[in-house]
């Protein structure tokens, strides 16, 4: 059964290469091709500097946090930055029992990630 993920994008007040992404959901093996691409559409816009808000981000499995760890290298890349924002505790434990802690950015709040952009 596949996994419902809502994907809710929202443009940066005075920058043209940034995008806050909200999720609302599930991540996992069975959307994250969905995910990928909406991003990528992104990354090919030359929106470099992504926010992903996770207020409503219920789980992630290692697919979906294997895709995260792909758009952040992706962003890096492409001279841009992925961030995430609002991980509640089932989210942020699987990211930091698999060790992604030290490679993803992860802030508080989505203004933080957004002040700390380049």
């Amino acid at each position: 059964m596949e996994s419902k993920i809502e994907l809710t994008c929202e443009s940066v007040k005075g920058r043209n290469d940034a995008e806050v992404i909200r999720f609302a959901g599930d991540l996992d093996a069975t959307n994250v091709q969905t995910v990928l691409e909406k991003v990528t559409t992104f990354f090919n816009e030359g929106k470099v500097q992504i926010v992903a808000d996770f207020a409503k981000l219920r789980y992630v499995n290692s697919t979906g946090l294997g895709i995260l760890l792909h758009l952040n290298k992706s962003a890096k890349e492409k001279s841009g930055r992925f961030k995430i924002a609002n991980v509640n505790e089932n989210v942020f434990e699987i990211v930091e029992i698999i060790g992604a802690t030290s490679i993803l950015e992860i802030y508080d709040t989505v203004d933080e990630a957004l002040a700390s952009l380049n």
